[in-house]
């Protein structure tokens, strides 16, 4: 296949690249084959500093990049005459800088040729103030130097090699971010659902899932919806087919009820229209937070214990204190006698310098457990 006919398939490849990295992969070989060369290396870096910010190596020889970023990139006397040039315009070492410079140079005699690597053709993808992205084709020396002619036969692939890119490292963001902000759900204490317009489950945090395993009033229908244990079940269905909470609902809150244990908060919130996607499940719809009290408890337990230097025992009768328990509903959930909680808690009032359970709950409550604190007995 001549180099013409290859022109297709190339653009194919590095727009499927976009999701596919075997994809891009071969669309850059295709591109390092056009010109014979040996690799390709693709570069972000500060155009002030020479400092490489990224690099994405293909069929180049690892050792010799290392060494590049790490001392020859700030000494290549290629690069400050470079930035000369526009986007898409072909640069090689004769448009550079002189030949005799350039077989001087220490990058030239210390790392390139050494590397069998002395020639490149060169074309700027992004110029900004601060950041700049170049794709270098490296040329062997039995290959030789470039020259115009190699630039013509790549310069038409290059507005779709930044397209593709650009494309590529938004999808890449996107996912970072994803994946930051599903780290930060799954740090959380309380559990986070989110359903489709129709109800259907989209997305599950860490303690949502545990909830589910634990037969906790929640789980997930065969048809992928969400099912709650009544009255709660019903009253969401109700809520997504209105788009409303229903009358007994309006302060925006479910309870679902357990046995043996105090029952589940769950905040609905339905969340901004957004156009369907073409091929994947409905849109988001509602974004639901469950709060599990025992599971708040215990976190309010190891926050109080760290901030006022109290015993694992002693932190959870103030923990329970603060969530509204009386002295007698405490040693029954701890299974201690109302005589011990009680020297507990006087143990508490030295440790924290309070007086009164009031003051107790008020210092726990300014401090990093009172975030925790759901009294929802």
């Amino acid at each position: 296949m001549g180099a013409v006919e290859q022109i297709p398939h190339i653009i194919d490849d590095l727009y499927a690249g976009a999701l596919d990295e075997a994809a891009w992969r071969r669309a850059i070989a295709a591109i390092i084959n056009l010109v014979s060369g040996s690799a390709a290396l693709i570069f972000g870096f500060n155009p002030k500093t020479h400092r490489i910010l990224r690099d994405e190596n293909h069929q180049f020889d690892p050792g010799v990049l290392a060494a590049y970023r790490s001392h020859f990139a700030s000494i290549d006397i290629r690069m400050d005459p470079g930035l000369q040039f526009a986007i898409g315009d072909a640069m090689f070492e004769h448009k550079l800088v002189p030949v005799r410079d350039w077989k001087g140079s220490e990058i030239y005699n210390d790392l390139l040729l050494p590397g069998d690597s002395p020639w490149v053709l060169a074309f700027w993808l992004h110029k900004a103030p601060d950041k700049v992205v170049l794709v270098s084709i490296q040329g062997s020396r039995h290959r030789g130097p470039y020259d115009e002619s190699d630039g013509e036969r790549i310069k038409p692939l290059i507005p779709h090699l930044r397209r593709a890119l650009e494309i590529k490292d938004r999808l890449e963001q996107a996912h970072i971010h994803c994946d930051t902000l599903g780290r930060g759900l799954d740090s959380l204490s309380f559990a986070v659902l989110v359903l489709d317009v129709g109800g259907h489950i989209l997305e599950v945090s860490t303690v949502a899932a545990e909830l589910m395993r634990a037969d906790c009033g929640v789980r997930r229908n065969p048809d992928g919806t969400l099912w709650l244990r009544e009255p709660a079940g019903k009253a969401l269905n109700l809520w997504i087919k209105d788009r409303l909470p229903p009358a007994a609902n309006s302060d925006g809150l479910l309870h679902v009820p357990r046995p043996l244990m105090r029952p589940l908060s769950v905040m609905v919130t339905r969340l901004p229209d957004v156009s369907p996607s073409w091929f994947s499940s409905g849109p988001p719809g509602w974004m639901l937070l469950l709060f599990d009290p025992d599971r708040q408890l215990a976190v309010s337990t190891e926050l109080i214990a760290h901030d006022l230097g109290l015993s694992a025992r002693e932190a959870e009768v103030a923990a329970l204190l603060v969530s509204d328990y009386d002295i007698k509903a405490a040693a029954q959930r701890l299974n201690i006698s109302v005589h011990t909680t009680r020297t507990h808690l006087k143990t508490i009032f030295s440790k924290t310098g309070s007086r009164s359970q009031v003051e107790l709950i008020r210092k726990i409550s300014r401090g990093p457990a009172g975030i925790q604190v759901h009294s929802d007995r």
